[in-house]
């Protein structure tokens, strides 16, 4: 298994270029082809003033719009014949989580940005993406690659952690990552807290692993009073881990709006890039 086709989520998004870069790193590092999939904006026009804005400045917004998407397809052109990359562009006008959710079946990996968690403007934020994340992973039927609204990551994948409980989404996610886990430095498998009755074990989970060639350490750590998504990032920033990788809603998607879950907690704090899959 390896990736061949890898998608990278650009829009109109100061971070276009850092995705682009990792993007490129990646499809370079599996031999792949990349897709730049661009979701255009609609008109930023709020509900309750339709009637009154003009129309010259509603189709202003939609030209911008398009001057934009050019300029971007012209920058992610010319960074993919730089590096010789084979490559291919597409737009949509959809919502990004549903055209992205269509554009990733025909894709190995989906490469997106986390949402600033804490915008100044909350309007600042491009359409449609201050949820896709975790709504892509839901969907997708592929892994998705989350990237820090911060920081500079133009490789990844050297030193991993991997969430394991033992459960479904877990090993989905352990799989999806199989490529980039058979040419890591380094990597952990992790359990927090106890193993649990009816589930897989961590050493079962090592086991797999080992037999697909990968020198791997499992570790069961303590339950320290910590929410699990806050213990896992910080064994990441301990180790030195440039990729987390974790199955997305173990529980379910209800509960983990309602009462807060690991996933949730993950992106919204996350200081490394995240292989999210379910």
């Amino acid at each position: 298994m390896s990736y061949r086709d890898i998608t990278v989520h650009l829009t109109l998004d100061p971070r276009n270029t850092a995705r682009t870069q990792l993007a490129i790193a990646l499809a370079k590092r599996f031999a792949a082809q990349l897709t730049g999939f661009y979701t255009v904006p609609p008109p930023n026009v709020p509900y309750y003033m339709g009637e009154y804005i003009p129309t010259e400045l509603i189709q202003k917004q939609m030209d911008d719009a398009q001057v934009a998407s050019g300029a971007n397809h012209e920058a992610f052109i010319a960074a993919c014949t730089a590096a010789n990359l084979p490559h291919r562009w597409r737009q949509s006008d959809l919502v990004p989580v549903e055209a992205l959710r269509i554009q990733a079946r025909a894709s190995d990996l989906v490469i997106v940005g986390q949402p600033d968690p804490s915008p100044n403007d909350p309007g600042a934020i491009p359409y449609g993406t201050d949820v896709l994340p975790q709504e892509l992973a839901l969907q997708a039927g592929r892994p998705v690659l989350a990237v820090p609204h911060q920081g500079i990551f133009t490789d990844l994948g050297r030193r991993v952690l991997v969430a394991w409980n033992g459960k479904r989404e877990a090993a989905r996610a352990t799989h999806d990552a199989m490529p980039l886990l058979k040419g890591a430095e380094s990597v952990v498998l992790l359990r927090i807290g106890p193993e649990k009755k009816g589930r897989t074990s961590l050493e079962d989970g090592a086991d797999l692993l080992r037999r697909h060639g990968i020198r791997v350490e499992a570790v069961a750590a303590e339950d320290t009073g910590l929410k699990v998504g806050a213990a896992l990032l910080a064994e990441a920033t301990s180790r030195q881990c440039d990729l987390l990788v974790m199955g997305a809603f173990g529980a379910s998607r209800l509960r983990e709006l309602v009462f807060g879950g690991v996933t949730e907690s993950i992106l919204s704090g996350m200081t490394l890039p995240v292989l999210l899959s379910n």
